[in-house]
């Protein structure tokens, strides 16, 4: 069976491991925030989750150019059509989450503004995103709704990509899996 590239692999499962991350990060730091928790450890949260968040942005537009270069492997045509339709539209509402929420997690640091990371280093503001402070407390309820869509929906792709691993064994779970192919 036909497979991803390597290196839309490597940025597949890189990208999967920082929402892992992200999500439980960003709920913590929320709650934290939301109690008027502001010490040590709510600001390594923050700074780490708009660093990992930021990158998680473009690892997605690397692994999307690499998919309109290099295209993706097609689905067996064992697979019913109606998984093969709901698959695809997954992926699509996956990669536009995966754009949308960092981008508006950007726009409310810049609007906030909070842009300090990593290192005290920053992140550039976000163009024709003003100032204000309310402004951005809209903008973080729109990102932590749509974060907590886009975690429902990764469980789900996870639980597909299990159910063709461990129940169907039909080797779709191999094309974006490291290691030898069969056949």
């Amino acid at each position: 069976m036909a497979r991803y590239p390597l290196a839309s692999r490597i940025l597949h499962w890189a990208v999967a491991a920082a929402v892992v991350g992200l999500v439980p990060i960003g709920a913590w730091m929320a709650d934290r925030g939301a109690a008027g928790v502001w010490d040590g450890l709510t600001n390594t949260l923050y700074v780490w989750h708009k660093a990992i968040g930021f990158a998680v942005l473009w690892l997605v537009v690397a692994r999307i150019l690499i998919r309109r270069r290099a295209g993706t492997p097609p689905y067996p045509q064992t697979l019913p059509r109606v998984f093969r339709v709901a698959a695809t539209a997954l992926h699509h509402l996956l990669y536009l989450l995966l754009i949308l929420v960092p981008l508006l997690g950007w726009a409310g640091v810049t609007a906030y503004p909070a842009l300090v990371t990593i290192g005290g280093l920053h992140l550039p503001p976000l163009p024709w995103v003003p100032q204000d402070p309310a402004l951005a407390a809209r903008i973080f309820a729109v990102h932590g709704t749509l974060a907590s869509v886009l975690a429902v929906l990764a469980l789900g792709h996870a639980a597909a990509a299990l159910n063709h691993l461990l129940l169907r064994k039909d080797g779709l779970f191999q094309r974006m899996w490291f290691g030898r192919t069969e056949g």
